[in-house]
């Protein structure tokens, strides 16, 4: 793997959302934290709330375990007003090289940088096995190259539906399709999810 190029652009921090449990939030990053496999987010303990979700991206850009991106941000939100029984967030990506632009995470695939990671295979299977509901939220594919995109999705949906016991899979409802669902970042703040 080339890791000779300079560090993609991480860009700006944001607080977690308010029912967020900030103290027992997990990361799981690459040594060098170019990469981030998984990040756990759990929610103030409410009794109702007993269920894991995975939430699948396209890539991770600045969220850590102290703060987050506009993007998981908004999928906090959004999981803890439309799944009343949910209590935990793992958040996984197609790709776990960290950019706040997609266009850099092609750019680096251009220039032989594993974008996909070493670690994040293992990643998706512990995570996939342990969760209660998955939801697909990577959005399309552009500025990455779409033949590259179609395999990488082809290649979780073997692994979601390989992961035992079957889970319930979840898209937003609004917008996106069944190959590209709703990007998570523009998620509105409903419960319209259906199955996937």
């Amino acid at each position: 793997m080339n890791t000779a190029s300079k560090p993609l652009h991480i860009g700006r921090q944001i607080s977690h959302f308010e029912k967020v449990d900030v103290k027992r939030i997990n990361a799981f990053f690459s040594e060098d934290e170019k990469y981030r496999y998984t990040l756990s987010i759990p929610f103030y303990d409410e009794q109702a709330r007993t269920k894991t979700i995975a939430v699948i991206l396209k890539n991770p850009s600045s969220a850590d375990a102290f703060r987050a991106d506009k993007t998981v941000q908004n999928v906090e939100k959004v999981i803890y007003n439309a799944f009343s029984d949910v209590s935990k967030v793992e958040i996984l990506n197609l790709f776990a090289l960290r950019g706040t632009y997609p266009k850099e995470i092609m750019d680096a695939y251009t220039l032989g940088i594993n974008i996909i990671g070493d670690s994040n295979d293992a990643a998706f299977e512990n995570i996939l096995c342990k969760s209660d509901y998955i939801v697909v939220a990577w959005g399309g594919a552009s500025p990455i190259r779409s033949s590259l995109y179609d395999v990488r999705i082809g290649e979780v949906l073997n692994k979601i539906k390989n992961s035992k016991p079957c889970k319930r899979v979840f898209r937003k409802k609004e917008k996106g399709s069944e190959i590209y669902p709703f990007h998570a970042c523009y998620w509105p703040n409903t419960m319209d999810f259906i199955e996937y």
